[in-house]
């Protein structure tokens, strides 16, 4: 992911952000901290995932797919 896209995923989260003299910060409370972890992790599978689509070894491409889909 792309900072932009890091940015814009806090935002649809919920995060509040606002600038001070040393640059942006960021406020939130634990459920929307912890959706935006979440959905972090969840776009970060899914790009793995797409990428061991790719590899030309189907076996170990299920392999890998099917440790990653456990965790």
């Amino acid at each position: 992911m792309t900072k932009e896209q890091i940015l814009e995923l806090a935002k649809s989260c919920g995060f509040e952000n606002w600038t001070r003299d040393k640059g942006d910060c960021w406020e939130c409370l634990e459920e929307q901290l912890l959706k935006f972890a979440q959905e972090i992790r969840k776009q970060t599978i899914d790009e793995i995932l797409t990428s061991l689509k790719e590899v030309p070894n189907p076996e170990a491409n299920r392999t890998a797919i099917n440790r990653i889909m456990s965790i």
